[in-house]
């Protein structure tokens, strides 16, 4: 079994972190600040250059201008938030034309799930309350799923089958 650098293993866990970051934030504030977006970003290149094996990045960076171009045009037609775009892109880059799959699927499940919990939420709030609120006007902060799906890929990029020896 192939063992992963110290260092690298920080660096999965960085972005582990970030990814935390940008879901509380998401959650309370409704925003995904860029610096998150950014350093997710920058600490690819560290990814890449610990690797036990070779990374073909430049795939990686077209899986990222793919989800970005994806991602603008749902902004465009207001489907989405920039921030939800911005991270749902930077995490794009980690999972590469690999693991895109599995970070989208698990990304969408839990988006589902989520938006289900903020509905059934407001429906109770709009029974206990006098003043109802339109499950359409309700926000739903999806830099959470985005993160799930984000953290379900960083977990599949630590295990040893991604490298083999």
């Amino acid at each position: 079994m192939l063992t992963l650098t110290a260092f690298h293993i920080t660096i999965l866990l960085g972005a582990a972190a970030l990814l935390i970051i940008a879901a509380v934030s998401d959650a309370r504030r409704f925003r995904i600040p860029n610096r998150i977006c950014a350093a997710l970003f920058l600490l690819f290149p560290f990814f890449v250059l610990t690797a036990p094996q070779e990374i073909d990045w430049q795939q990686h960076l077209l899986v990222f201008l793919l989800v970005l171009i994806s991602g603008f045009a749902m902004f465009v037609g207001n489907l989405t938030g920039a921030g939800d775009i911005k991270l749902l892109a930077v995490t794009g880059l980690w999972a590469g034309p690999h693991l895109i799959a599995v970070f989208l699927i698990t990304t969408a499940i839990s988006g589902g799930l989520l938006a289900l919990v903020i509905a059934l939420t407001t429906y109770i709030r709009n029974h206990r309350q006098p003043q109802a609120v339109s499950l359409a006007n309700v926000p739903i902060p999806y830099g959470i799923a985005i993160a799930l799906g984000g953290l379900s890929m960083l977990y599949a990029l630590s295990q040893p089958i991604i490298f083999p020896s």
